[in-house]
């Protein structure tokens, strides 16, 4: 099923499913940790809404684009 996924996107699962795991181990072994306030909310809104929502899938996706971009320019000079 996932033979011949393109690098790019083994990376961007790493991403993504590194932050998910990071934060659960934190969550899970430091008590209160996602209740903590941090700029007067619970923590756990800002890198979850924020950051998990936001700002780490436009990074993924811009990635995403760029090696796109670069793939085709390099099949269009006639490399594999």
């Amino acid at each position: 099923m996932f033979k011949g996924m393109p690098k790019i996107f083994w990376i961007g699962m790493a991403i993504m499913y590194g932050w998910c795991f990071l934060f659960m181990g934190l969550e899970m072994t430091i008590p209160g940790f996602p209740l903590k306030k941090f700029l007067g909310v619970p923590a756990c809104y800002i890198y979850n809404m924020i950051f998990a929502l936001w700002i780490v899938p436009t990074i993924i996706s811009y990635i995403f684009f760029k090696s796109e971009e670069n793939r085709e320019a390099l099949l269009e000079k006639g490399g594999n």
